[in-house]
């Protein structure tokens, strides 16, 4: 089934449409849709602009990659979904990245004898959404975050602590105009497990590898970005209600973690 996208003004551009058009039985822009919306995370009042959205009552709303803003704000919005059955599916780089998804049954069942999880990234955003990002990708890969503890955030980068379950978690990242790079590094007693990230914006396939006493393993790579694969998310939800696999409860959890109220 065909959907139609009324795309944010943030995000009528060739390039959001070019996805689209590499999902022409499933989604076709088309202005004033009342199927699927789309609110950009990256403006500052974007809870209103999602609240607007969801009471416009669409089959499903696509949130790109959120700024920071407190997290009762976002529960709320969350709850307010909920009430009008609303899916929101939220494109965070890595966290719906389709080699994320992938790999995390294996990489949670590797978490529990795990030793350290080191969570890196380089890229050109905010350092504060940059930690945002990661925690969601440490959500939905490996588990849930506890115990955050931020040692340092500015201008040019973070760094911080956290555990999952009894397991120490290292956070950090710079701001680069460089290039982005990005991974999670699972080191444990028998095996390590590597996630590697490019640009978010390239095809360029995420690198999934399993090291044991056998040598190194890669997973199979998917040839798709974060970003499509949201938008085949967001399809899932309008249809079906398929569930996302990074939600406004948990953005608002991991905003409550870094202890923005």
């Amino acid at each position: 089934m065909t959907f139609m996208v009324d795309l944010d003004a943030d995000h009528d551009s060739p390039a959001v449409r070019a996805v689209l058009a590499s999902l022409p039985r499933w989604l076709r822009a088309s202005p004033s849709s009342t199927d699927i919306r789309t609110v950009a995370g990256h403006v500052p009042d974007w809870p209103e602009r999602l609240r607007l959205a969801i009471a416009s009552a669409p089959r499903a709303i696509m949130l790109t990659e959120p700024a920071p803003v407190a997290a009762r704000l976002v529960a709320e919005l969350a709850t307010l979904a909920e009430s009008a059955r609303v899916p929101v599916v939220i494109d965070t780089p890595w966290a719906v990245n389709p080699a994320t998804v992938i790999a995390a049954d294996r990489v949670r069942a590797a978490v529990t004898d795990a030793a350290l999880v080191d969570v890196f990234a380089a890229r050109d955003v905010a350092p504060a959404t940059s930690l945002l990002a990661q925690l969601g990708l440490l959500r939905v890969a490996a588990g849930e975050v506890s115990a955050l503890r931020v040692s340092r955030l500015d201008a040019r980068g973070h760094a911080a602590t956290a555990r999952i379950a009894d397991v120490p978690v290292r956070l950090s990242g710079v701001r680069t105009t460089a290039g982005t790079d990005v991974r999670l590094v699972l080191r444990g007693r028998a095996e390590e497990w590597q996630l590697r990230f490019g640009d978010p914006a390239v095809a360029r396939p995420a690198l999934v590898t399993r090291i044991d006493e056998s040598g190194e393993t890669l997973l199979p790579t998917r040839y798709e970005t974060a970003e499509r694969a949201a938008w085949r998310a967001v399809h899932a939800a309008a249809l079906d209600g398929v569930s996302p696999h990074y939600t406004l409860r948990d953005l608002a959890a991991d905003l409550a973690l870094v202890g923005i109220d």
